[in-house]
Protein backbone atom coordinates (compact mmCIF):
# COMPACT_ATOMS: atom_id res chain seq x y z
CA UNK A 1 0.00 0.00 0.00
CA UNK A 2 1.38 3.39 -1.00
CA UNK A 3 1.62 6.32 1.42
CA UNK A 4 -1.20 8.08 -0.40
CA UNK A 5 -3.47 5.02 -0.17
CA UNK A 6 -2.75 4.78 3.57
CA UNK A 7 -3.59 8.46 4.02
CA UNK A 8 -6.82 7.99 2.09
CA UNK A 9 -7.81 4.97 4.21
CA UNK A 10 -7.02 6.84 7.42
CA UNK A 11 -9.06 9.81 6.23
CA UNK A 12 -11.96 7.52 5.32
CA UNK A 13 -11.91 6.00 8.82
CA UNK A 14 -12.04 9.50 10.27
CA UNK A 15 -15.04 10.40 8.10
CA UNK A 16 -16.72 7.16 9.21
CA UNK A 17 -16.21 8.33 12.80
CA UNK A 18 -18.16 11.50 12.02
CA UNK A 19 -20.84 9.42 10.31
CA UNK A 20 -21.28 7.28 13.43
CA UNK A 21 -21.98 10.44 15.44
CA UNK A 22 -24.45 11.62 12.81
CA UNK A 23 -26.28 8.27 12.80
CA UNK A 24 -26.45 8.28 16.59
CA UNK A 25 -27.97 11.77 16.47
CA UNK A 26 -30.52 10.66 13.88
CA UNK A 27 -31.43 7.62 15.97
CA UNK A 28 -31.96 9.77 19.05
CA UNK A 29 -34.20 12.16 17.11
CA UNK A 30 -36.19 9.25 15.67
CA UNK A 31 -36.80 7.79 19.13
CA UNK A 32 -37.93 11.21 20.36
CA UNK A 33 -40.29 11.53 17.39
CA UNK A 34 -41.80 8.12 18.13
CA UNK A 35 -42.41 9.11 21.75
CA UNK A 36 -44.19 12.27 20.66
CA UNK A 37 -46.20 10.43 18.01
CA UNK A 38 -47.32 8.00 20.72
CA UNK A 39 -48.18 10.75 23.18
CA UNK A 40 -51.63 9.24 23.87
CA UNK A 41 -50.04 5.94 24.92
CA UNK A 42 -47.13 7.50 26.80
CA UNK A 43 -49.57 9.61 28.84
CA UNK A 44 -49.84 6.72 31.30
CA UNK A 45 -46.24 7.43 32.38
CA UNK A 46 -45.85 11.24 32.16
CA UNK A 47 -42.73 11.53 34.35
CA UNK A 48 -40.93 8.71 32.54
CA UNK A 49 -41.86 10.32 29.22
CA UNK A 50 -40.61 13.77 30.27
CA UNK A 51 -37.32 12.42 31.64
CA UNK A 52 -36.76 10.32 28.51
CA UNK A 53 -37.53 13.26 26.19
CA UNK A 54 -35.12 15.51 28.10
CA UNK A 55 -32.38 12.85 28.08
CA UNK A 56 -32.77 12.29 24.33
CA UNK A 57 -32.73 16.02 23.65
CA UNK A 58 -29.64 16.58 25.82
CA UNK A 59 -27.87 13.67 24.11
CA UNK A 60 -28.35 14.82 20.51
CA UNK A 61 -27.59 18.42 21.50
CA UNK A 62 -24.26 17.32 22.97
CA UNK A 63 -23.32 15.39 19.82
CA UNK A 64 -24.13 18.40 17.63
CA UNK A 65 -22.17 20.66 19.99
CA UNK A 66 -19.13 18.44 19.51
CA UNK A 67 -19.57 18.27 15.75
CA UNK A 68 -19.79 22.07 15.50
CA UNK A 69 -17.22 22.99 18.11
CA UNK A 70 -14.72 25.41 16.58
CA UNK A 71 -11.75 24.26 18.64
CA UNK A 72 -8.74 23.56 16.43
CA UNK A 73 -7.77 20.72 18.77
CA UNK A 74 -10.98 18.75 18.28
CA UNK A 75 -12.54 16.76 15.47
CA UNK A 76 -15.39 18.84 14.09
CA UNK A 77 -17.07 19.80 10.82
CA UNK A 78 -14.93 22.92 10.50
CA UNK A 79 -11.67 20.98 10.83
CA UNK A 80 -13.03 18.33 8.45
CA UNK A 81 -13.63 20.98 5.79
CA UNK A 82 -10.09 22.29 6.22
CA UNK A 83 -8.68 18.77 6.07
CA UNK A 84 -10.48 18.17 2.76
CA UNK A 85 -8.87 21.30 1.35
CA UNK A 86 -5.39 20.47 2.59
CA UNK A 87 -5.62 16.87 1.39
CA UNK A 88 -7.46 17.43 -1.88
CA UNK A 89 -4.90 15.23 -3.64
CA UNK A 90 -6.59 12.24 -2.00
CA UNK A 91 -9.71 12.78 -4.08
CA UNK A 92 -10.01 11.51 -7.63
CA UNK A 93 -11.92 14.59 -8.79
CA UNK A 94 -9.89 17.17 -6.91
CA UNK A 95 -11.30 20.24 -8.64
CA UNK A 96 -14.94 19.18 -8.25
CA UNK A 97 -14.45 18.25 -4.61
CA UNK A 98 -12.82 21.57 -3.74
CA UNK A 99 -15.66 23.42 -5.44
CA UNK A 100 -18.28 21.42 -3.55
CA UNK A 101 -16.46 21.81 -0.23
CA UNK A 102 -16.40 25.58 -0.80
CA UNK A 103 -20.17 25.45 -1.32
CA UNK A 104 -20.64 23.60 1.95
CA UNK A 105 -18.40 26.03 3.80
CA UNK A 106 -20.28 28.98 2.35
CA UNK A 107 -23.60 27.44 3.40
CA UNK A 108 -22.29 26.74 6.90
CA UNK A 109 -21.19 30.34 7.34
CA UNK A 110 -24.02 32.17 5.57
CA UNK A 111 -27.20 30.12 5.87
CA UNK A 112 -29.39 31.95 8.37
CA UNK A 113 -30.84 28.86 10.04
CA UNK A 114 -27.60 26.87 10.18
CA UNK A 115 -25.51 29.72 11.62
CA UNK A 116 -28.25 30.56 14.15
CA UNK A 117 -28.49 26.94 15.31
CA UNK A 118 -24.72 26.57 15.64
CA UNK A 119 -24.47 29.82 17.62
CA UNK A 120 -27.27 28.81 19.98
CA UNK A 121 -25.72 25.37 20.51
CA UNK A 122 -22.41 27.02 21.36
CA UNK A 123 -24.07 29.43 23.79
CA UNK A 124 -25.99 26.62 25.50
CA UNK A 125 -22.82 24.55 25.78
CA UNK A 126 -20.89 27.40 27.42
CA UNK A 127 -23.66 28.43 29.84
CA UNK A 128 -25.65 25.27 30.59
CA UNK A 129 -24.22 21.99 29.28
CA UNK A 130 -20.51 22.32 30.05
CA UNK A 131 -20.58 24.96 32.80
CA UNK A 132 -22.81 26.00 35.71
CA UNK A 133 -23.30 29.59 34.62
CA UNK A 134 -24.83 31.43 37.61
CA UNK A 135 -27.26 33.13 35.23
CA UNK A 136 -29.01 29.82 34.52
CA UNK A 137 -28.16 27.79 37.64
CA UNK A 138 -30.91 25.83 39.39
CA UNK A 139 -34.40 27.17 38.87
CA UNK A 140 -32.93 30.08 36.90
CA UNK A 141 -32.78 27.67 33.95
CA UNK A 142 -36.34 28.82 33.30
CA UNK A 143 -34.85 32.14 32.18
CA UNK A 144 -33.02 30.43 29.33
CA UNK A 145 -34.27 31.88 26.04
CA UNK A 146 -31.97 29.91 23.74
CA UNK A 147 -34.57 27.31 22.87
CA UNK A 148 -34.19 25.71 19.45
CA UNK A 149 -37.20 24.53 17.51
CA UNK A 150 -37.26 21.08 15.94
CA UNK A 151 -36.83 22.45 12.43
CA UNK A 152 -33.60 24.24 13.44
CA UNK A 153 -32.09 20.96 14.59
CA UNK A 154 -33.36 19.10 11.52
CA UNK A 155 -31.84 21.64 9.13
CA UNK A 156 -28.45 21.27 10.82
CA UNK A 157 -28.68 17.47 10.87
CA UNK A 158 -29.67 17.42 7.19
CA UNK A 159 -26.71 19.67 6.35
CA UNK A 160 -24.38 17.42 8.33
CA UNK A 161 -25.69 14.38 6.47
CA UNK A 162 -25.19 16.04 3.09
CA UNK A 163 -21.60 17.05 3.68
CA UNK A 164 -20.58 13.73 5.27
CA UNK A 165 -22.34 11.69 2.59
CA UNK A 166 -20.59 13.68 -0.12
CA UNK A 167 -17.10 13.36 1.38
CA UNK A 168 -17.62 9.65 2.03
CA UNK A 169 -18.75 9.10 -1.57
CA UNK A 170 -15.57 10.76 -2.84
CA UNK A 171 -13.37 8.50 -0.74
CA UNK A 172 -15.19 5.18 -1.06
CA UNK A 173 -17.48 3.26 -3.40
CA UNK A 174 -18.96 1.36 -0.44
CA UNK A 175 -22.48 1.96 0.86
CA UNK A 176 -22.55 4.28 3.85
CA UNK A 177 -23.85 2.92 7.17
CA UNK A 178 -27.52 3.52 7.97
CA UNK A 179 -29.41 4.35 11.16
CA UNK A 180 -30.17 1.43 13.49
CA UNK A 181 -33.45 2.56 15.03
CA UNK A 182 -36.50 1.27 13.16
CA UNK A 183 -39.66 2.48 14.91
CA UNK A 184 -38.98 0.01 17.72
CA UNK A 185 -41.21 1.80 20.21
CA UNK A 186 -44.18 1.73 17.85
CA UNK A 187 -43.54 -1.96 17.23
CA UNK A 188 -43.60 -2.65 20.98
CA UNK A 189 -46.97 -0.98 21.41
CA UNK A 190 -48.31 -2.70 18.30
CA UNK A 191 -47.20 -6.10 19.58
CA UNK A 192 -48.63 -5.36 23.01
CA UNK A 193 -51.94 -4.37 21.45
CA UNK A 194 -52.00 -7.56 19.36
CA UNK A 195 -51.32 -9.70 22.44
CA UNK A 196 -54.22 -8.10 24.30
CA UNK A 197 -56.55 -8.68 21.35
CA UNK A 198 -55.46 -12.33 21.13
CA UNK A 199 -56.28 -12.88 24.80
CA UNK A 200 -59.73 -11.42 24.29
Amino acid sequence: MSQQEKMKNDFLKEVEGYILQLLYTQDLISVLKDIRDLEHKMAAAPNFTLITECALSDSYMLVLMRLYDKSKKSKNIYSLIEKCKKNSFLFKNKKDVLSKIDEFQDELEKDEFISHTVNVLRERRDTIYAHNDSKYFGYKIEEDKTYLKTFHIQILVDFTERILTYIFSQLSSEVMNKVKYDNDLKKIFKKQSSSINDKE
